[in-house]
């Protein structure tokens, strides 16, 4: 049985008996995993270091934040594909992350849209290219 099956599995059980449970916010953010949109990459990059799912959520969050960084700069490569985002070299993963949660945070309304969108979104607003 899948993780996050047996989470939601043991939180309900919790519910029923009306005990507190912090699983249902643990399934909140495994659910983001599945980055059904940009607030679901908000909820995932966003987990508290003192939290038990931190390091899932952490790497999750990273390795999205690394495959778009990498998609990008081979899909640059094409003569048919002209730049458009212009972020310094070196630039990390984790201050892709924080322009991403910047971002999210001045524009709330688009958090419905794809997570990719909005981490493109994010990007070109902070690096843009001059034309």
């Amino acid at each position: 049985m899948q993780w996050h099956v047996k989470m939601a599995m043991g939180a309900a059980a919790f519910a029923t008996l009306g005990l507190p449970v912090s699983a249902l916010a643990d399934e909140t953010v495994v659910e983001s995993f599945r980055l059904s949109d940009a607030r679901a990459l908000v909820t995932a990059c966003s987990v508290p270091e003192d939290h038990a799912l931190h390091p899932r959520a952490n790497a999750f969050c990273l390795g999205y934040m690394t495959g778009a960084m990498q998609f990008y700069g081979a899909a640059i490569k094409s003569p048919d594909v002209d730049p458009f985002v212009c972020a310094p070299e070196g630039l990390s993963r984790v201050s892709l992350r924080d322009v991403f949660l910047d971002w999210a945070r001045a524009n709330p309304q688009r958090l419905d849209e794809p997570a990719i969108e909005g981490l493109v979104r994010a990007a070109v607003a902070e690096f843009p290219c001059k034309r």
